[in-house]
């Protein structure tokens, strides 16, 4: 009974969590951002409470400010045209912040002064840089950002339900056992089958485009998965957080699209 309790704890979680995002991507450009601006909060929230955990004392604060700073800019280049300055300069409005990360660091006076600064600066690589590229790659294919979420979701319930039903090598075990190299190959192709289905249903962009696209969400989803595995492993905890019954943080969530994002934001803004 508990165990049915909780499949459909996180069957409803998970299903309010796509509706969100999914609902965000239709509605318009200002309310996806504003859903993955909350969503790069909790998940840089979320990272420097790992890093807590390892013993670490990132600079919460001017992170989260930088982070905030590298998502406005990336949502103005893309959306918003204004009149009294070269917004494509934005781009360059984190740098001064993330060397001023250095500098607040003689002043705190820890005993790991350039380790908490590694993960502070950390923080915006690997969380705040992908969400905020989110916003080009609407802005240059409103249909490809949905059709990459629909892809990320689908490798992972292919890789899961292969792993579960034909797992028998280990990809990492001592990162995760769980995960098997035939569930890695079965996401991949469920994911390129997918793929052609929906070429027809956006038939927009070019079959080779939207397999393109599968095959770089595939390849690097589960690795991405494990990459944040390891983080956790790393500091002894189960979960990023608690926001999600059923699922655990939002970094949990976005751990393989973190990693994948940038690879198809360089092929949407090379090839299409």
């Amino acid at each position: 009974m508990t165990k049915l309790k909780n499949l459909l704890l996180r069957a409803l979680s998970g299903a309010v969590f796509v509706a969100v995002v999914v609902g965000s991507l239709l509605c318009c450009e200002r309310a996806f951002a504003a859903v993955m601006l909350l969503c790069m909060v909790v998940s840089m929230h979320e990272f420097f409470g790992i890093s807590r955990a390892l013993g670490v004392k990132p600079q919460y604060g001017l992170g989260m400010t930088i982070a905030v700073v590298m998502f406005a800019a990336g949502y103005i280049i893309a959306f918003e045209k204004v009149d009294f300055f070269n917004e494509q300069n934005l781009i360059f409005a984190p740098i001064p912040l993330c060397m001023l990360v250095f500098f607040v660091e003689l002043f705190r006076k820890n005993a790991q002064p350039f380790t908490n600064i590694a993960y502070t600066l950390l923080s915006l690589m690997y969380v705040a840089f992908p969400f905020a590229l989110m916003s080009a790659v609407y802005s240059a294919n409103a249909e490809i950002m949905l059709c990459f979420f629909i892809l990320l979701w689908a490798n992972d319930t292919f890789a899961y339900l292969f792993g579960i039903t034909l797992g028998r090598h280990k990809l990492f075990p001592s990162i995760s056992p769980k995960k098997s190299w035939e569930g890695y190959v079965g996401g991949i192709i469920s994911v390129v089958v997918c793929s052609c289905f929906l070429h027809r249903a956006f038939n927009d962009i070019a079959m080779v485009h939207m397999v393109a696209v599968g095959v770089i969400i595939s390849v690097t989803a589960v690795l991405a998965d494990l990459v944040e595995s390891m983080l956790k492993r790393s500091a002894g905890v189960k979960d990023s957080g608690k926001i999600m019954p059923g699922h655990g943080g939002l970094l949990d969530r976005f751990d393989a699209a973190l990693l994948s994002l940038p690879l198809v934001f360089v092929y949407v803004m090379v090839f299409m």
